[in-house]
C-alpha cells in the first residue's frame, strides 16, 4: 500500500486534517497507521470504505501522550533503583549478588571488582540488566524498595516489557505486553501495565504528594487536548474523540 492508497481510506472535514495526516503517514509511518485503522474497526478489504481522519489522528495523539508520561515515570523508577543501590552499597561493594552476566564486554560484577564505583557501573547499566540485577537483591532490600514484593520477578518483567514499548515508540494500544499482577489480579491489558508500575514507584509518584497527582493525574490528563492561547496560558480543553474502551483508567 502507498501514501496515495492510505489517504484515500480517510474521510477529511477539510484541507488542513488531508495535509495533517500527509505529514504523520510521512513521520509515523504507513503500518503504523494501518495499525490504529484496523484497532477502530477499519477492514481493509478493497472496497470504497472509509474512516474518519479525526479518529485516528485523536487515537494517535493519544498514545503518543500516553507513552511520553509513561517514560518520565519509568525515568524516575530506574532513577529510584538505581539510588537505592548505589546509596547502599557504594562503600560495601563486595557482595555476592552482584550479576555476573552480560551482553556486554563486562558484567556489573566484573566493572565493580575493577574498582569502578557503584553508582557509576549502575549509572551506564542498561534498563534490562538493571531489572535482573534487582532480582538478584536481598529479600530485604526488595521490601525496603517495593511495598509489594509478591510476584514481583514477574512484575518486573512486565515493566522491562513496557520500557521497551515506549523507547521503542511502538503503538501502546496494540502492544502485546507480559502478564503482571496488580492487586491480586493478573492481566497483560495496557491499563494493568501501568497499574503495575505505578505500584512499584515510591508512594509520592504514585499519586502525588497531595494525593491528587503523579503518574494517575498524568495519565487521566492525556485524554484532554489543550489549546494555548496568545499569553500561553492553557484555557481551552476539551475532550479527544477516543472511544471509552481506548481510555486508560487507573
Amino acid at each position: 500500500m502507498t501514501k496515495e492508497d492510505l489517504i484515500r481510506c480517510f474521510r477529511f472535514s477539510d484541507k488542513s486534517e488531508e495535509s495533517d495526516a500527509t505529514f504523520y503517514i510521512k513521520m509515523k509511518g504507513i503500518s503504523f497507521h494501518k495499525k490504529i485503522m484496523i484497532h477502530l474497526g477499519y477492514e481493509f478489504n478493497g472496497n470504497s470504505e472509509t474512516i474518519d481522519w479525526k479518529k485516528v489522528s485523536s487515537l494517535l495523539r493519544y498514545d503518543k501522550r500516553l507513552r511520553e508520561k509513561i517514560y518520565i515515570y519509568l525515568a524516575t523508577f530506574e532513577e529510584y533503583i538505581r539510588s537505592y543501590i548505589s546509596n547502599k552499597y557504594e562503600d560495601y561493594k563486595s557482595q555476592e549478588f552482584w550479576l555476573a552476566t552480560s551482553l556486554r564486554k563486562k558484567s556489573i560484577k566484573e566493572k565493580i571488582e575493577s574498582g569502578i564505583l557503584v553508582s557509576e557501573v549502575l549509572e551506564e547499566t542498561e534498563f534490562g540488566e538493571l531489572i535482573l540485577q534487582v532480582k538478584q537483591l536481598p529479600l530485604e532490600d526488595k521490601e525496603l524498595i517495593f511495598e509489594i514484593t509478591d510476584f514481583l520477578d514477574e512484575n518486573l518483567e512486565a515493566v522491562r516489557v513496557l520500557r521497551n514499548a515506549v523507547s521503542h515508540h511502538c503503538l501502546l494500544h496494540e502492544y502485546k505486553f507480559k502478564k503482571c499482577r496488580v492487586d491480586n489480579i493478573e492481566s497483560d491489558s495496557l491499563e494493568h501495565n501501568i497499574k503495575n508500575l505505578r505500584q512499584l514507584l515510591p508512594q509520592e509518584y504514585r499519586y502525588g504528594k497531595s494525593g491528587d497527582g503523579g503518574i494517575t493525574k498524568d495519565i487521566e490528563r492525556c485524554k484532554y487536548y489543550y489549546e494555548n492561547k496568545d499569553n500561553n496560558e492553557k484555557k481551552k480543553e476539551k475532550l479527544l474523540i477516543i472511544d471509552k474502551k481506548d481510555i486508560i483508567i487507573l
